[in-house]
């Protein structure tokens, strides 16, 4: 595999890093302590992209935020992807129908990609940002593997057999369920810090350590029981693509603490078959449900 250069890779994090805290600015100093570059590197990076429009510079508070630029090319790759405003669409639905937050996600290599999120915040609503990244590693992101090869991300975890009967059970249903607990929300306390020092391997690796505790099965309930009570993080059903791939994930979040089971059940096939909605009006091909 080729290295990549440098300067490309700086300049997709400050993209990155500025699309996940859209209402914030920084300074040149900021951006050059938080994404570990030095300042004379920033500056010739940001004056690129400023001539460029893809970031603004507010020349009185000398700060720097996302450029008109980026919005001309976020909409060509919406028509390049007409699916993610399908998925949008169904997320605002389902937030004004369910009082919840929903959010949109796909994978991008080895991360997971926020790209966007509905509904009025909540207490216990999403932790993730639009344009923020997370590790596609377990137990995370089953709802990405359950329908494809998931041989390299289950080698990736202590207790495989367990991990494997979870994807069984993400596609007996058709779609994933996380619970809440103290492991949870440590890791997401950990994702946000990261999320502010993104490039920073003392907090990745402290993030990589949360997710490596997490328990399998405190984490991803083996199955639903309808008179059972659970503290639900969220609820994630596939969007397929015409190859009958998992495309991106529809998401339910912000749930209060013991719903019975048979509401879970009853949120998970409202999304489920949101998912699918969009999944077929996007000429998408849903695989056999096998176990």
């Amino acid at each position: 595999m080729s290295r990549p250069a440098l300067a490309a890779t700086r300049a997709v994090s400050v993209l990155d890093f500025l699309a996940s805290h859209p209402t914030d600015s920084f300074t040149m100093s900021d951006l050059a302590g938080r994404l570990d570059v030095n300042l004379a590197s920033m500056h010739s990076l940001l004056a690129v992209l400023v001539d460029s429009g893809y970031v603004l510079r507010h020349g009185r508070l000398r700060t720097y935020t996302l450029g008109p630029s980026v919005v001309a090319l976020g909409t060509a790759a919406l028509e390049c992807h007409p699916v993610i405003d399908r998925a949008r669409d169904a997320g605002r639905a389902l937030a004004e129908r369910t009082g919840l937050e929903t959010a949109v996600t796909a994978v991008a290599g080895d991360q997971i990609v926020h790209l966007a999120r509905s509904g009025e915040p909540t207490p216990h609503g999403a932790s993730a940002l639009v344009g923020q990244r997370i590790p596609l590693v377990p137990p995370l992101g089953a709802v990405f593997l359950a329908w494809g090869d998931a041989g390299e991300w289950l080698r990736r975890s202590d207790r495989p057999a367990a991990l494997a009967t979870v994807l069984r059970g993400v596609r007996e249903r058709g779609y994933a369920v996380a619970l809440d607990g103290p492991g949870r929300r440590r890791l997401e306390a950990a994702l946000h810090d990261l999320a502010d020092h993104p490039t920073d391997p003392v907090r990745r690796k402290a993030v990589m350590v949360l997710l490596a505790s997490l328990e399998t099965d405190s984490y991803h309930p083996p199955s639903i029981t309808p008179r059972s009570r659970y503290d639900v993080s969220m609820i994630s059903a596939p969007i397929f693509a015409e190859d009958g791939t998992v495309l991106m994930a529809l998401t339910l979040v912000g749930f209060e603490g013991g719903r019975r089971g048979h509401e879970v059940i009853t949120y998970g096939e409202m999304l489920r078959d949101a998912a699918l909605v969009v999944t077929r009006r996007t000429r998408g091909r849903v695989p056999p449900r096998t176990g």
